[in-house]
């Protein structure tokens, strides 16, 4: 298969270094790109970067469209103009298939950063999920982590603050453990760094042998104890509703996006 990404932030280098992870040759990427400091990262990688101009139509099965969402719609129109029977999987937030010209041949993706550990959560939406090239998105993606056909396009919109979003609300609550770890250790950063690590790799080890958080609460917790008290206050602050109002805030501004363009 045939990539070219048109832009290279880190949605799109999350997505190439998983991909070169599974052994997808650098010569099976072609990436357009401005930014010089991309440029050399991209070429580090033996990739090819190359101007938009020298893209022409079925050149590629696919052109990953990775821009800005106030450049989306411009940049489609000159995919659209130069390679019009290419489809297009774009993985711009908030912009509805049918903003895009062609939209019969757009396919919308919303990835997340741990595609780079072949991690991934993408989810995938397209008008005509028939599509062939629905069907080549599918199977690239899965390269690098798990896809989630999304039956109706507004669920992106959820999808993309709580996957999506979601990871940085939880780097925020861990960034506040590994600050607390490092006072706690007076100083001693990098030895603080290696336990965060881990402690936050546990975390992923309990929960592969026991899917149940309340179980996992359950064994640490005891009645009356320090963690029964720390549950209490979270529970007195409503900690449920608070992220339930951060996903339901990024999920609005995901619906503004898509009316501001």
């Amino acid at each position: 298969m045939k990539i070219c990404f048109l832009g290279a932030g880190n949605i799109a280098q999350a997505i190439i270094s998983g991909l070169l992870k599974v052994n997808v040759s650098p010569r099976d990427i072609v990436c357009i790109e401005r930014n010089l400091e991309k440029i050399a990262l991209l070429e580090s990688q033996q990739l090819s970067v190359q101007p938009l101009a020298s893209v022409s139509d079925n050149m590629f099965d696919l052109i990953v469209l990775a821009v800005k969402p106030k450049d989306a719609i411009a940049a489609a129109q000159d995919i659209t103009r130069i390679a019009p029977h290419t489809p297009i999987l774009t993985l711009v937030a908030g912009i509805e298939i049918a903003q895009y010209p062609n939209p019969q041949l757009v396919i919308r993706a919303m990835p997340n950063t741990a595609s780079t550990y072949n991690k991934g959560i993408t989810a995938l939406y397209s008008d005509n999920q028939m599509l062939h090239a629905f069907q080549q998105s599918v199977e690239l993606l899965e390269k690098v982590g798990h896809v989630m056909v999304m039956k109706k396009e507004d669920d992106l919109h959820v999808f993309t603050s709580i996957i999506g979003s979601g990871q940085a609300f939880l780097f925020r609550i861990l960034n506040i453990y590994l600050n607390e770890l490092k006072i706690l250790n007076k100083g001693n950063d990098e030895e603080s760094i290696a336990m965060f690590k881990d402690f936050v790799g546990s975390l992923g080890d309990l929960f592969n042998q026991d899917r149940d958080f309340e179980t996992l609460i359950n064994k640490i917790k005891s009645p009356g104890g320090t963690t029964q008290a720390g549950l209490e206050s979270l529970e007195k602050n409503n900690i449920e509703s608070v992220f339930k109002e951060a996903f339901k805030a990024a999920e609005h501004r995901s619906i503004e996006i898509n009316n501001e363009n």
